[in-house]
């Protein structure tokens, strides 16, 4: 019977000590890293723009599509949390972005709690009441991509909520405008007027057809898909590669490159204009053998610079981006030509 009473107790202790640990209160989890804003109040109303939310230790940044902003964010255990100090640059902007801004800064006043939901950042008023829903800014479709089944088709995401690229014959522009759950519509949306052949223009009229009925988008494997409400795939584009832009010679800035979405490539060398295509894939670079260049006569050191330029874009084989430098490489990582971005 003793022991009985022994073993009952023992079973007390070690429930009562589950039992506490299951009411312990959680440590505060690091945010640091970078967030989209994705949608206002309880109701997700959906956001103008890329508002950004960066948080680092106990500081936070970004940018309410006008203004550029910053102040403290201050964590606790149970998902307590509180934002102050907040100041920003003093832009102005139009009526409607200029009054989003100011919710947003306004719940940021508010927040007291967050949670993470599906890897979504929640920030939540005292009463519970959701005030902003943020996703990881990874997760975003940000900046340019390339069609997949038409290279020469883009489409580029700016952070004042205007979209812009190029279709098929023409050049479009519009508005874009993100919700929670990876909502995502296009608005607005206009073209230059220019007619080409049939099959192209068959061609602009899908592709604008389809962006009118996107709803949702995800990102897969580094692709971005967008989808209508059903769910179907309507159009799949890859992100274009850092490389993409025109870019100055470092040690000569009046000779240039610029690689162009659809693979090809040219500018100016120190005497000729020229021009070619070119692959990569992830940091890998090549240049294909069809650079070809005008036909122009310059100083015989104007003629060496020209002939050492062309070679070491002949040897590249890698590049990589630091500090707005478009570094190329040969096969052995070699550093042959360093371009600063136009």
């Amino acid at each position: 019977m003793k022991h009985t009473t022994l073993v009952f107790s023992a079973l007390v202790i070690i429930g009562a000590v589950i039992f506490a640990a299951g009411c312990i209160s959680p440590e505060s989890e690091s945010l640091d890293g970078s967030w989209i804003l994705t949608g206002i109040g309880s109701d997700n109303v959906s956001v103008i723009g890329d508002i950004t939310l960066g948080i680092n230790d106990s500081n936070i940044s970004g940018n309410s599509v006008v203004n550029n902003y910053f102040g403290k964010i201050t964590l606790g255990p149970d998902g307590k949390c509180s934002i102050s100090d907040i100041g920003s640059t003093k832009m102005a902007g139009p009526a409607n972005l200029m009054t989003q801004e100011q919710q947003y800064y306004n719940a940021l006043k508010n927040v007291t709690g967050y949670t993470i939901i599906d890897g979504n950042l929640v920030m939540t008023d005292s009463g519970g009441k959701i005030l902003l829903t943020f996703a990881d800014a990874a997760s975003i479709p940000t900046g340019s991509w390339i069609l997949d089944n038409n290279t020469a088709v883009t489409i580029n995401f700016l952070p004042d909520g205007t979209v812009n690229g190029r279709a098929p014959v023409n050049l479009y522009f519009g508005t874009y405008m993100f919700s929670a759950n990876n909502g995502l519509v296009f608005s607005a949306i206009g073209s230059t007027l220019i007619a080409g052949e049939e099959q192209p223009m068959l061609e602009e009229s899908a592709f604008f057809a389809a962006l009118q009925n996107v709803s949702g988008y995800k990102i897969v494997d580094g692709s971005l898909v967008l989808s209508d409400k059903s769910g179907t795939t309507l159009l799949t584009f890859t992100k274009t590669p850092a490389i993409v832009g025109k870019w100055l010679l470092a040690s000569d800035n009046n000779v240039t490159v610029t690689f162009n979405p659809n693979g090809s490539f040219g500018g100016q060398a120190p005497v000729n204009v020229y021009g070619g295509s070119y692959t990569t894939s992830g940091n890998t670079l090549s240049i294909g053998d069809d650079v070809i260049s005008t036909m122009m006569a310059g100083t015989e050191e104007q003629m060496q610079a020209e002939s050492a330029f062309f070679a070491a874009l002949k040897n590249a084989a890698g590049y990589s981006i630091v500090d707005s430098h478009l570094i190329i490489t040969d096969e052995n990582g070699k550093e042959l030509l360093t371009f600063v971005q136009a």
